[in-house]
């Protein structure tokens, strides 16, 4: 966690440094999804608060290879742990994870009680939003428990399997063997990565659609921020995985540096499908046809290229062109509907 949040930490400064006013002002709608979804009718909030519990869960599945890395899982599972301490030592992690949103529920509350708009029904958002951080740190629990306690199946690793079937592998090349295959089988990358792509797909409806009661400025900034964490996603795993296959396959009969460029152009060709979706859906809606819209088009196709062809510079420059990105694409989407 103490490293966790060390690499976390440059990032957030990064942001809030970039954002400025504009991250107070989204500070304030944090909890608005809970408490618009607990005004709701009994039958309908109940749903509706249950599954913004689940989504707001969903960073910690992205985390956990962070909290719970392979190393420590295999270190972790032969050992005598008891279930109850595995559970009660997952929920208290779980709880340091989600601390930064219970504050940032604590102070949207904080404004929009203050403000007391007509929708609101203060008890009720008080009460939903409760349920969703109540039922967000269990799924949380839940994720880190499974995560260190899931038994390792006996299998070949991945790299040992890659290193004694490449010479004579005839059906799948050194591409799958080395980078794909162990990225969906263990890492968890490839559903990661569909996770991101599907809230980036959900964000985007939002945005189009504008729902009463939610504004179509929060549906762009949530949009075009996903859109450009699923690319430095991309990135950042690709980076991590060259690294290993460098070290792994330095005296196999391959080129590891053309290897890696051809795994570098089919990813950023896969995070295509992230600014494709945005498209559709903004084009069904008739988005794109003023100068706004077609700059923001032109940016959300940019990003990915932009953030994965790129050299890596320094840890803090990478956030400064990833926080750069967001800026930029935030800014233009928010004046689509103006």
């Amino acid at each position: 966690m103490a490293q966790l949040a060390a690499r976390l930490r440059s990032s957030a400064e990064i942001v809030v440094l970039v954002l400025g006013p504009t991250f107070l002002g989204l500070l304030a709608f944090a909890a608005m999804p809970a408490m618009l979804a607990a005004a709701q009718p009994l039958p309908l909030a109940l749903p509706l608060l249950v599954l913004h519990g689940l989504a707001t869960s969903l960073p910690v599945a992205v985390l956990r290879p962070h909290v719970v890395p392979a190393h420590v899982r295999a270190w972790l599972h032969p050992l005598p742990v008891p279930p109850g301490l595995l559970l009660r030592a997952s929920a208290a992690v779980a709880a340091l994870l989600i601390a930064p949103l219970a504050l940032a529920y604590a102070a949207s509350l904080a404004v929009w009680l203050t403000q007391r708009p007509g929708w609101l029904v203060p008890a009720r958002a008080v009460a939903g939003t409760g349920l969703s951080l109540l039922l967000t740190w269990t799924c949380a629990t839940g994720l880190l428990a499974r995560g260190a306690g899931m038994p390792q199946r006996a299998r070949r690793a991945p790299d040992a399997g890659a290193a004694a079937t490449l010479p004579s592998a005839s059906r799948a090349g050194p591409l799958v063997l080395l980078y794909w295959r162990p990225l969906w089988r263990r890492g968890g990358t490839g559903p990661r990565q569909c996770v991101l792509l599907a809230a980036v797909a959900g964000a985007a409806a939002l945005w189009m659609t504008g729902p009463q009661g939610l504004p179509r400025a929060l549906g762009a900034i949530a949009a075009s921020a996903l859109l450009v964490l699923l690319a430095h996603d991309v990135d950042q795993t690709l980076r991590t995985r060259s690294a290993r296959v460098r070290a792994l396959a330095g005296g196999w009969p391959i080129d590891v540096g053309a290897l890696a460029w051809r795994a570098r152009g089919m990813a950023v060709l896969g995070a295509m499908a992230a600014p494709a979706c945005v498209t559709v859906l903004g084009g069904a809606a008739g988005t794109w046809h003023g100068t706004a819209g077609r700059l923001y088009l032109a940016l959300a196709w940019s990003a990915p290229p932009l953030l994965v062809l790129t050299p890596p510079f320094t840890a803090r420059g990478r956030m400064a062109l990833i926080a750069f990105a967001i800026v930029l694409l935030c800014a233009t989407g928010s004046k689509l509907w103006d």
